[in-house]
C-alpha cells in the first residue's frame, strides 16, 4: 500500500517558501506518503550557514504546518545538534518507523551532487530518492545511480531501499536568498511566503 511510503524533506528553510510547500505538496498527491518530515538542518553541511537559528527556522515551519495535513514539521537534527547529516537522519527515522519505506526527496543539482554528500552509500541503503524534476531544469545525470532509476511507483514498494524514482513538479522561481533580498530592500514578499508568517520574516530579516 502507498501508505508504507514516509517521505523526508530536508534543507535550512531560510526562509520557508511557496516554492517549498508547493513542491512536497505535488509529491504527496501524486505518491500518496502517509506523511513527509520537513526537517530544518541545524548546521548544514554542504552550504553557508543560514542567518536565523535553527530554532527560529524550526518555529517559523512549525506555525505554516499546524494546520497542513500530512506535512510535519520535524526537530529531529535541531535536538541532535552538531552538523546535519542525512545519513544520521535517516539512521534515526528508520529506527523509528522500521516499516515504513524512507523516500528521500531532493532536487535535481542535489542529485547530481549526491556522489558527494556524506557516506551516500549508506544513504542508499535506507531510503530510495525521489527527485523533483522542473520543466526547463538542467538533466539529471549520475552515473553512479541512474542504473537504479524507475518509473514505476510500485517499485518504491517492492524494495525497500535504493531506487530513484522522478516526480514532476510545480515550476516555481522562488528563492529563500531573494526573499531575504526583498526584506532588505524594502520589497514586499507577498505571495512568495505563507501569509500566517510573513509579518514575522519582515521582522526576523530585517534585524
Amino acid at each position: 500500500m502507498a501508505d508504507q511510503l514516509l517521505g523526508i524533506f530536508g534543507g535550512t528553510f531560510d526562509p520557508l517558501h511557496i516554492g517549498h510547500l508547493r513542491t512536497v505538496i505535488d509529491v504527496q498527491q501524486s505518491l500518496n506518503f502517509s506523511a513527509i518530515h520537513l526537517i530544518p538542518n541545524n548546521v548544514p553541511a554542504h552550504r553557508e550557514q543560514p542567518v536565523l537559528d535553527a530554532q527560529q527556522r524550526y518555529q517559523l515551519l512549525q506555525q505554516v504546518l499546524k494546520n497542513v495535513a500530512g506535512l510535519v514539521a520535524d526537530d529531529r537534527e535541531i535536538k541532535r545538534q552538531g552538523v546535519s547529516y542525512m545519513v544520521d537522519t535517516l539512521r534515526d527515522m528508520h529506527q523509528q518507523f522500521p516499516q515504513k519505506h524512507l523516500c528521500l526527496i531532493i532536487g535535481t543539482d542535489a542529485y547530481n551532487d549526491f556522489c558527494q554528500w556524506h557516506e551516500w552509500q549508506d544513504i542508499m541503503q535506507l531510503a530510495h530518492l525521489i527527485v523533483m524534476q522542473r520543466a526547463g531544469v538542467a538533466a539529471m545525470v549520475n552515473k553512479e545511480l541512474d542504473p537504479q532509476r524507475t518509473t514505476e511507483a510500485d517499485d518504491l514498494l517492492n524494495a525497500k531501499a535504493g531506487r530513484v524514482y522522478v516526480q514532476n513538479v510545480s515550476q516555481l522561481d522562488v528563492s529563500s536568498t531573494a526573499i531575504r533580498q526583498m526584506i532588505q530592500q524594502q520589497q514586499s514578499i507577498q505571495f512568495l511566503v505563507p501569509e500566517n508568517i510573513r509579518s514575522d520574516l519582515h521582522i526576523l530579516y530585517k534585524g
